[in-house]
């Protein structure tokens, strides 16, 4: 069985959300992107000031030259005063998977916003298949699972929690946001690509969670949530008019 069309649009949910807040003269918070910032220098809106969070010095100073314009080197859950009311966007890739407690960074990632600042980030889901198997395996062998089966370099490899990473429990986590989009996504079918005929089953049983619309099931999240207030500069599309294009996957 191939794979759905969606999946080839893996990222156009957290895309058109980014890009619906990106604008001239902002401050831009990338967390927990490392070595890969999440937009790339070419990107990046006219004079805005990119900063990066990450819990690895090195990581930071692995990324491409320039990427960042200050690197902070902390833990997104332990809250940094000199960060509050400093962004007008926050950023995260595939990484609120591997934080606990996950409340206390979207907290933090709030103090760190100005009024009318978004947060844009894609998380994988806590009861997909694949984060229920990475959690019920001794580390070693998961590690050795994701070298060996799915390619991945062990040094790009962290621990992962999936705390709170499930529809209602985000929602909850994000209550005192202004705005706030959860997109469910179901693409978790690629981390069985090395067993066709199991991966043929676990598209069945997807697409049974996505047209049922078992939001909790989703193997992904698109969270995009604005804190409230004005925004400095001119007004960007609504939340809700971008997310609901983003949600047709």
């Amino acid at each position: 069985m191939s794979l759905p069309e969606r999946y080839a649009r893996w990222r156009e949910a957290f895309d058109v959300a980014a890009r619906s807040s990106l604008r001239p003269d902002m401050a831009i918070l990338d967390v927990g992107a490392g070595r890969h910032p999440t937009i790339p220098i070419a990107a990046r809106p006219a004079r805005c000031a990119y900063v990066g969070l990450d819990l690895s010095a090195a990581e930071l100073a692995d990324a491409p030259r320039g990427s960042y314009d200050e690197g902070v080197v902390s833990d997104v859950v332990a809250f940094r005063p000199e960060l509050a009311d400093r962004f007008d966007l926050a950023l995260s890739m595939m990484v609120f998977e591997h934080v606990r407690p996950l409340p206390a960074a979207l907290d933090n990632i709030h103090a760190y916003l100005r009024p009318g600042g978004a947060l844009v980030a894609l998380t994988s889901g806590t009861f997909a298949p694949f984060a229920l198997a990475n959690r019920l395996l001794p580390a070693g062998l998961s590690r050795a699972i994701q070298k060996t089966l799915l390619g991945k370099n062990p040094a790009t490899i962290f621990p992962a929690h999936y705390d709170r990473c499930w529809d209602s429990a985000l929602r909850k986590a994000l209550a005192n946001w202004g705005e706030v989009q959860v997109i469910p996504l179901y693409l978790g079918a690629t981390y069985l690509n090395f067993a066709p005929p199991l991966r043929s089953v676990y598209l069945l049983y997807e697409e049974w969670t996505r047209r049922g619309d078992h939001r909790n099931l989703a193997s992904h999240y698109v969270l995009h949530a604005k804190k409230a207030g004005s925004v400095r500069a001119e007004t960007e599309p609504g939340i809700a008019s971008e997310s609901r294009k983003a949600g047709e996957v």
